[in-house]
């Protein structure tokens, strides 16, 4: 190999790359061979320096040629040279915090200074580092990393700035401080809205406009703050507050009448940036406007010595002049209306003066804003008249209540008074004197029959006088109002009697009123139909009583169907009539039933019998059922001794024609169907015990034929 590669050597240290630091000078130094021939470049470019040794302090790839000149191939070297800037501090601006809970402690990045401390280097090529001590930063230890909370404050923070290439290179300048300090922050607490009520110093109590002390809200600000460097100002507007302008003056009338929003600033002095704000509605309030007002009552209590009785509250549309949400309050003096003190009681007051002045608090139900007004008390003595009014129980039920109209009263009340004159009622002597819970016109009374109302007439809100009125209500004659009965068509043309149904007293204690236009109490009638009679008492008091006559009569019978000879026998009866009919079969006392048809008959002749129920009377007729026996004992012991059709006689089907057989069809008996019978006997002797037949042709011509036993 022709080439020989040898290290280029600074202060002692091989090296083929070099870093340095702005401003330095440095010397590379190659072998040192006597005689031998040195060339150097810079970046391929020849430098002047011929010696074995270099003194650079710029950029750049620096090359060395050694011509030994003995025949050997040059010896060659090369040092890569890399020149960083020496970094600079800038002074940043020192920090200013405003603390959140006022303990003079905060955390916070430190990092936010490093554009600052940067200045125009840049932060690829250059890194900002934090120090508690000069000595830390100078020596590069104990670096603040992370969050920091300050240790003290104010506190001094130290500041280097190094090359991020090569760290070494720095100076004085690349070292700097700034400071950190805390202020405290004050609160401001919230303060409720502030009403009031107007007052008149500007000559009108209702405007909405007042002076007022705004320094009376400071210690609801703080809330206990005692910083001497907090203050507060108050402003009209938002902005005003955040910028710390235009703050009102602490006796502030108001320029926007009514409500008015007030803003709160409360800061820090040494550092105005920390402050807080707040704000809160004053509002003002109009007082109500208050009216005069005079009452007169009456000298009723039986002495005429002017003293009385009085409802205040009468006065209270006069004195709030019909204005609604105002409430009043009365006073005997104006030193306790003012102060709210001793209040007396307005729904029963005793003037001790004649006249008297009462002071009135007129206040807004709302607000509680007042007024004071004057109520002038007057007692006269002047007088109404009594009076009776008298009604009927006829309003459906008779319990002693009725509605009275209690304006029919006025004629006898007002009687010989001025005109123009104004009358109420009262259920009682106090209600008419204290004029509280007026009745209505129409008025049903609390006290059955009798009871004693009163009435207070008056010449505008002036008692002229109380007077009672007598509430009577009279009974109703005591009568049977509903009554039915029967009228029999068949007893036509005999009368009944009808009465006007009196059930207390004498009837000749009462008027009558038929609508046949009889007046007696009792009247005879011949038919039926509806009969009313007005019954009137001694008091004119009446009542009306409905008779109803009903048409009956006794029964027309039509048809009876008869179902004989068999095992069931059944009789039908049809009848017409205006009555109402029930029906019994050979019992003219009953029993009687609702039912016109008959079941298991008996044969033989019976007597069916229809009755009105409403007792108009009986109709009967007889009826033939029928049938035969099956056996029967001539024994001559009284019972069954013969044997007979039973149905038959002279007046239903006598001519009837009955045959009696033996078993053989010997012809033993023809009988007479209205005779006693067959006594069992044939030419005069007995026949034996045996069954014989029968035929039978009735009169109606039917023919059957059956059966019967011969038993001795």
């Amino acid at each position: 190999m022709c080439n020989t590669q040898i290290d280029i050597i600074q202060n002692g240290v091989s090296s083929t790359v070099l870093n340095l630091c702005d401003g330095e000078n440095y010397t590379l130094v190659s072998d040192d061979i006597p005689g031998a021939t040195y060339t150097w470049t810079q970046d391929g470019n020849v430098i002047s320096e011929t010696d074995f040794d270099l003194v650079v302090d710029q950029n750049g790839l620096y090359e060395v040629s050694i011509d030994q000149n003995n025949g050997d191939c040059p010896i060659e070297g090369q040092a890569f040279v890399t020149l960083f800037d020496i970094p600079f501090a800038n002074q940043p601006n020192d920090i200013i915090i405003c603390d959140d809970d006022n303990d003079g402690a905060f955390e916070l990045n430190l990092n936010i200074q490093n554009l600052d401390v940067l200045g125009s280097q840049s932060i690829t090529d250059f890194s900002v580092h934090y120090y508690e001590s000069l000595i830390d930063a100078q020596n590069d230890q104990n670096e603040i990393l992370g969050a920091y909370e300050n240790i003290s404050n104010p506190q001094q923070i130290y500041v280097r700035v190094k090359n991020a290439g090569y760290d070494v290179c720095t100076d004085p300048n690349s070292i700097t401080s700034f400071n950190i300090e805390i202020f405290s922050t004050p609160i401001a607490n919230s303060v409720e809205d502030f009403e009031t009520c107007d007052d008149d110093l500007d000559g009108n109590y209702s405007n909405g406009q007042k002076t007022i002390d705004l320094s009376q809200f400071d210690n609801v600000v703080l809330n206990g703050q005692t910083d001497t460097n907090f203050s507060i100002s108050y402003h009209s507007t938002l902005t005003d507050a955040e910028n710390g302008l235009n703050a009102l003056p602490l006796s502030y009338y108001n320029y926007n009448p009514f409500t008015q929003q007030i803003y709160i600033r409360i800061q820090n002095d040494l550092n105005p940036d920390c402050n807080d704000i707040t704000s809160f509605n004053l509002i003002i309030n109009p007082r109500p406007d208050a009216f005069n007002a005079t009452l007169f009552q009456c000298d009723e209590d039986g002495l005429p010595d002017g003293f009385t009785i009085f409802n205040l509250d009468e006065a209270i549309p006069d004195l709030i002049n019909g204005v609604t949400g105002l409430l009043t309050k009365y006073y005997a003096s104006l030193v306790d209306a003012q102060n709210d003190v001793n209040a007396i009681n307005g729904s029963s007051f005793s003037n001790y003066l004649n006249p008297q002045i009462i002071y009135v608090r007129v206040i807004n139900d709302t607000t509680g804003c007042y007024n004071i007004s004057e109520l002038s008390l007057e007692v006269s003595a002047t007088d109404a008249n009594d009076a009776n009014l008298q009604i009927c129980d006829d309003d459906g039920v008779e319990d002693g209540f009725a509605m009275f109209t209690l304006s029919n009263a006025e004629p006898d009340v007002l009687n010989g008074l001025p005109s123009n004159l104004d009358v109420s009622y009262f259920l009682t002597y106090e209600d008419a004197l204290l004029e509280t819970n007026p009745l209505p016109i129409s008025f049903t009374n609390t006290i059955p029959y009798s009871q004693t109302i009163y009435t207070r007439v008056e010449n505008e809100n002036a008692c002229y006088g109380i007077n009672e009125i007598q509430l009577t209500v009279f009974e109703l004659p005591k009568i049977e109002t509903e009554f039915s009965t029967i009228y029999c068509l068949n007893t036509f043309p005999d009368p009944i009697t009808l009465n006007g149904g009196i059930l207390e007293g004498s009837p000749n204690d009462y008027l009558y009123s038929w609508n046949t236009g009889e007046i007696s109490s009792e009247i005879e009638i011949d038919q039926s139909g509806t009969y009313v009679v007005t019954v009137t008492n001694a008091n004119g008091c009446s009542k009306t009583r409905t008779i109803e006559v009903l048409p009956s009569n006794i029964a027309t019978i039509e048809n009876i169907e008869v179902n004989d000879v068999s095992s069931n026998n059944t009789i039908s009866i049809s009848v017409s009539g205006e009555g109402d009919y029930e029906f019994s079969l050979d019992e003219i006392n009953g029993p009687y039933s609702d039912s016109n048809f008959f079941e298991n008959v008996a044969a033989g002749i019976h007597t069916l019998y229809v009755r009105d129920k409403n007792g108009c009377g009986i109709v009967e007729d007889m009826v033939s059922v029928i049938g035969f026996p099956q056996f029967f004992t001539p024994n001559n012991d009284g019972y069954n001794d013969t044997w007979q059709i039973k149905g038959v006689n002279q007046q239903f089907q006598p001519g009837s024609i009955i045959y009696i057989f033996d078993r053989y069809g010997k012809l033993v008996k023809q009988l007479n169907p209205t005779g006693p019978g067959w006594d069992g006997l044939f030419n005069g002797n007995p026949l034996p015990n045996d069954d014989y037949w029968f035929a039978v042709t009735l009169q109606d011509g039917r023919v059957f034929k059956d059966h019967f036993t011969l038993k001795r």
